[in-house]
């Protein structure tokens, strides 16, 4: 099976993310955040058909989250974070039976992978030219990828940069 799909948008998704949130919620604080990101989260765009899910917590509590995620099935991937980032998946079936793969992005408040995530979604969801422009780099980067991850990012990355300063931009704006 192929990592690097381009996939309409299912509207099912924000159903899907909110069973998920409503059973990570268990696990974790009251304090903690928990956002859907990436491209399932935008009405419209197409993508992997990843959910994925940031969670925000304090510092202190990254190890315990990331402990308390793998007791509830999800895997550590020591390689899929960054300095401000764990990364976990797992595929659980849905209603349909049908498998389906959720990302979780652990990471702490007031962190810039936070801001970034949440301020790129917004940003898309909110200017359906651009969420456009974003599908069809995606769509490119599956052909010329070919299940290669770093040619995958690299040909995503500066629109992805380009974007996240507009958002910035425009979040600095309406302050």
């Amino acid at each position: 099976m192929k990592k690097y799909v381009f996939k309409p948008y299912d509207p099912n998704f924000p159903k899907l993310f909110e069973l998920e949130k409503n059973r990570l919620r268990k696990i974790l604080g009251k304090d903690d955040l928990i956002e859907h990101i990436g491209s399932t989260a935008v009405p419209g765009l197409g993508g992997k058909g990843i959910i994925d899910i940031c969670i925000a917590t304090s510092k202190k509590n990254l190890k315990a989250i990331s402990k308390k995620l793998q007791e509830i099935g999800y895997e550590f991937g020591p390689k899929g974070g960054s300095k401000e980032r764990l990364f976990h998946k797992i595929s659980l079936k849905d209603e349909n039976k049908k498998l389906r793969t959720y990302h979780v992005h652990l990471t702490f408040k007031g962190s810039q992978e936070w801001d970034n995530v949440t301020l790129f979604r917004d940003y898309l969801g909110t200017h359906p030219k651009e969420a456009k422009k974003y599908a069809e780099i995606k769509k490119f980067a599956v052909k010329k990828a070919n299940e290669n991850r770093e040619v995958y990012i690299k040909i995503k990355s500066p629109l992805i940069d380009e974007m996240v300063n507009k958002a910035l931009k425009v979040n600095e704006n309406n302050r």
